[in-house]
C-alpha cells in the first residue's frame, strides 16, 4: 500500500528492463582501457601474515676501505653522526645529510649534537617485533593502480600498528620490551617446569623430579630476570657513553673510540671477570685521555689557528678532562654489565644450543663488476665478507682460492693473500702482472707470479707457496682466468 491506496504491479504502466550486466561490465573496461588502466581479475590472491625481527647495528666510525664498501652517502651518514655535524632536512639521502659539511658557528655545533644524539638514538633497535597480517582476495576485479594502493594501505597500517614495538625495542630505552620478553620466559619456566615435574613425580612415583622442576624454574626465573636487567642497564650506559662522545666536541677521539674493540665483538671472554678487566682498561685510558687532552689540544689549536685557536683548544681540553674520565667509567660499567649477562647465559645449558640456533648466515656474494647472481656459496659468502673487512673492502668480489693455511681473495683489480691470523701476506693489482706459473719440486709446491717490473732486490716475480699440487693448480687457474 503506498499513500494509503492499494496498488498492484499488474495496474502500473512503468516497465524495469532487466540491466544488462555483460554491457556494463564492457563499458567499464572499455573506460579502463581510454585512460590507460587494465582491469585485473584476480581469483584468489593469499599472502600469507609474516613477522620480522628486526635489530639495527649502531653508527659508527669507518676506515677508508668500509667506506668504499658503504658508498659516499651511507659513509657521510656515519661520519657525520660520530661527528655532531649531522644537518637534517638540508642535504640529499633518506634523512637528509648534507655531503661535506660542517658546522661552523656555536649555534649551528650545538644543533648538529643534538640532532647527531637523536638519530644515532633512533636508528638503534634490537631484536624488534614487527608482525604484519595476511591479505585475502576472492573473485576481485580491479586494476594495478587500485591493487597497489590497497596493498600499500594494508602494510601501512600494520606498520603503524608495529610502532610502539618498534620504539620499545630502541636501546635509548634500555629496550623495555626485551626486557618484558625475559622476564615473561622466566616467569614462563618458573610456573611450567615444577609442574612438569609434578606430573612426571605423579608417574614415577617419585618425588624427586618435582624439586628437580622447582630448582629449574627458579634459576631460568633468575637468569632471565638478571641478564634482562643487566642488559637493558648496558644498553641505557652504551647509548650514554656514544652520546657523551659527541659531546666532547673531539671529533678523532669519537673516531678512536669506536675503532677499539668491543667486549661485544669478543666472545672468547665475555664473562664477568673479562668484562671488569675490559672495563678498568676502559676507565683508565678515559682518564688519561681527558688529562692529555688539557695539555695537546692546547698545543694543537695554537699550531693551526695561533691564539684563537690555542683558546679553543684550551676549551676542549677542560671539557675533555669532565667529560672523557666520566665516558670511561660509563664505559667501565657497560662492559662489566655485558660480562654479568653472558656469565648469566652461560649457565644456561640450552645457551649453546640456542646461539647455534639463531646464528644468521653470511650475505650473499655478488660476483664481478656486474654484482652478478649466483647460486649460494657459504664459502664463496664467507670469503666476500672477510674481503669485505680486509684492504679490498671497497671492491667488489670476483672469487678466492681456499690454501688451508692462507687464503687468495680476488676482487675485480687485486690479488690478496692472507694468512691464517687474517695477516696481509701479499697484495698486487692485476695490472701489474703478466702471466702466473705452476711450479713442482722435491716436495715443494708454489705458483710464480711474474711481474712487469722488477722489485727492488732485482726479481722479476712473486711466489706464492701452496700446501699440495692441487691448491697451485687451481689458483694458478683463477689468477689466469682473472687476468684473461
Amino acid at each position: 500500500a503506498i499513500g494509503g491506496t492499494d496498488w498492484n504491479f499488474i495496474d502500473s504502466q512503468e516497465v524495469w528492463e532487466h540491466p544488462d550486466i555483460e554491457g556494463l561490465i564492457r563499458q567499464k573496461i572499455a573506460r579502463g582501457k581510454d585512460i590507460g588502466m587494465k582491469t585485473i581479475f584476480i581469483q584468489r590472491l593469499s599472502i600469507m601474515p609474516c613477522s620480522v625481527r628486526l635489530s639495527v647495528a649502531p653508527v659508527r666510525t669507518l676506515t677508508k676501505y668500509q667506506e668504499q664498501f658503504e658508498g659516499k652517502e651511507s659513509s657521510a651518514i656515519h661520519a657525520a653522526v660520530r661527528k655532531g655535524d649531522l644537518l637534517v632536512g638540508e642535504g640529499s639521502g633518506v634523512i637528509g645529510v648534507k655531503l661535506g659539511s660542517k658546522n661552523r658557528t656555536a649555534l649551528a655545533v650545538v644543533r648538529g649534537m643534538m640532532k647527531s644524539i637523536l638519530v644515532d638514538a633512533l636508528l638503534r633497535c634490537d631484536g624488534a617485533s614487527l608482525n604484519f597480517e595476511g591479505v585475502a582476495l576472492w573473485n576481485h576485479l580491479s586494476n594495478k593502480e587500485q591493487l597497489t594502493t590497497y596493498l600499500g594501505a594494508h602494510y601501512l597500517a600494520s606498520l603503524i600498528s608495529n610502532v610502539p614495538a618498534l620504539l620499545g625495542s630502541l636501546a635509548a630505552f634500555g629496550n623495555p620490551v626485551g626486557l618484558i620478553r625475559d622476564l615473561g620466559d622466566g616467569m614462563s619456566d618458573f610456573v611450567n617446569e615444577p609442574m612438569k615435574g609434578f606430573k612426571k613425580s605423579i608417574q614415577e612415583m617419585d618425588p624427586s623430579f618435582v624439586m628437580s622442576g622447582v630448582a629449574r624454574g627458579t634459576g631460568s626465573l633468575a637468569r632471565h630476570t638478571l641478564g634482562g636487567v643487566a642488559d637493558s642497564a648496558a644498553m641505557l650506559t652504551e647509548t650514554a657513553a656514544k652520546n657523551m662522545a659527541v659531546l666532547t666536541l673531539d671529533r678523532k677521539y669519537a673516531q678512536r673510540r669506536d675503532r677499539v674493540m668491543r667486549l661485544k665483538n669478543n666472545r672468547t671472554r665475555a664473562d664477568f671477570v673479562g668484562g671488569f678487566e675490559s672495563g678498568l682498561l676502559k676507565l683508565v685510558h678515559g682518564i688519561l685521555e681527558g688529562v692529555t687532552g688539557v695539555v695537546s689540544k692546547p698545543i694543537r689549536g695554537a699550531e693551526r689557528n695561533g691564539v684563537e685557536g690555542f683558546a679553543k683548544g684550551v676549551g676542549k681540553g677542560l671539557l675533555g678532562l669532565l667529560v672523557k674520565p666520566v665516558i670511561g667509567a660509563t664505559d667501565a660499567i657497560t662492559d662489566t654489565l655485558i660480562g654479568v649477562k653472558e656469565s648469566v647465559d652461560g649457565m644456561n645449558p640450552q645457551h649453546d644450543i640456542e646461539t647455534l640456533q639463531t646464528q644468521v648466515r653470511p650475505r650473499r656474494a655478488l660476483y664481478g663488476v656486474d654484482r652478478a647472481i649466483r647460486n649460494y656459496r657459504l664459502d664463496d659468502a664467507t670469503a666476500a665478507t672477510i674481503q669485505a673487512r680486509s684492504r679490498l673492502g671497497g671492491e667488489e668480489y670476483l672469487s678466492h682460492v681456499d690454501m688451508t693455511q692462507n687464503v687468495a681473495l680476488m676482487s675485480v683489480r687485486k690479488l690478496l693473500i692472507l694468512s691464517g691470523n687474517g695477516e696481509e701476506v701479499l697484495l698486487l693489482p692485476y695490472k701489474m702482472i703478466t702471466k702466473v706459473e705452476t711450479h713442482e719440486g722435491a716436495d715443494r709446491y708454489s705458483v710464480k707470479i711474474y711481474l712487469k717490473e722488477p722489485k727492488p732486490d732485482g726479481t722479476d716475480y712473486e711466489e706464492v707457496m701452496c700446501p699440495n699440487l692441487k691448491i697451485a693448480d687451481l689458483l694458478q687457474k683463477e689468477l689466469s682466468n682473472v687476468l684473461s
